[in-house]
């Protein structure tokens, strides 16, 4: 990464205290932006790497940068609406949002409960949509933004006992991809990510899994990638990159080549399905839009 990169923006990254978030912050931090890291903890956890938001500030303050906390819950509208404009109070604009909070949820789509499922998509998906709204009525005003949106590889290709989680972090690619589109008329990128790293939302997943290397699980491994979505050279936007377990990779949603119709009824499908399933040859659409315009 290029010394400084960052000189000059201003950056709010969301579940900064420890993991994926604690990266990106302190490493924008130490590229040159001033940063306000979130975080829910208003003690430090029981874990060592369970900081505060204050804790992690006040360490890079010691090291000279600038850095400022702000403690609340992303679950709660007031609060994320009020976090980006503090940011803008505190540095007169947000150039960076990394919405990285987060919690894990279990359940089955047979057996999890309304409430359940509202209070985990509050956190995970509303809770972006907040925070992304707010930064994208200043972002526009100044033509320029970065934002990148947590997603997760459970909710790219699912995963059994896990379904508030996966449909709540599902949503952040509608999210992204959406607002991409809404915004492509100014230098503003908005993407989304699929970390594959060990983080405090769930630290005895890999821990279990003794066949997986846990340095290729180490949340270092997400930022690079973090920081080139949200750095001036990334031109794209409304796309999704994976990172972890050793692999930079591109995830994506595809569409096959398919077939005209030769009838109307069901057993036309049933005789056309294995070409209509058939992924030999496949497009990567930009928007729905393309599916007819082409």
């Amino acid at each position: 990464m290029v010394e400084r990169q960052f000189e000059g923006r201003v950056a709010l990254v969301t579940g900064a205290g420890s993991g994926i978030g604690y990266e990106e912050a302190t490493t924008l931090a130490r590229l040159g932006a001033k940063v306000v890291l979130n975080d829910v903890r208003t003690t430090h956890g029981a874990r060592p790497e369970e900081a505060t938001a204050e804790e992690v500030a006040a360490e890079l303050v010691a090291e000279g940068l600038t850095a400022v906390a702000d403690t609340g819950s992303i679950g709660d509208e007031e609060y994320a609406t009020g976090l980006v404009d503090r940011t803008i109070e505190r540095f007169g604009t947000i150039d960076v949002l990394i919405n990285n909070a987060g919690i894990i949820a279990r359940g089955t789509s047979h057996d999890t409960e309304t409430k359940f499922l509202m209070d985990t998509f509050s956190v995970n998906f509303l809770g972006s949509f907040w925070t992304q709204r707010a930064a994208l009525r200043q972002m526009r005003k100044q033509g320029y933004g970065r934002i990148l949106n947590t997603s997760s590889g459970a909710a790219a290709f699912g995963a059994p006992g896990f379904f508030p989680y996966i449909v709540s972090k599902t949503a952040i690619l509608g999210l992204s991809r959406s607002a991409a589109l809404d915004n492509a008329d100014l230098d503003i990128k908005i993407n989304s990510i699929c970390p594959v790293a060990r983080t405090m939302m769930d630290p005895d997943h890999f821990d279990s899994r003794s066949h997986v290397d846990k340095d290729v699980v180490h949340p270092k491994w997400v930022t690079p990638v973090a920081m080139y979505l949200v750095g001036d050279d990334c031109k794209f936007s409304g796309e999704t990159l994976s990172a972890g377990v050793g692999v930079w990779a591109r995830v994506f949603t595809g569409k096959t080549h398919g077939l005209t119709p030769t009838g109307l009824t069901s057993d036309d499908v049933a005789e056309a399905i294995d070409r209509i399933l058939d992924v030999s040859e496949f497009r990567v659409l930009r928007s729905a839009q393309a599916q007819y315009d082409d």
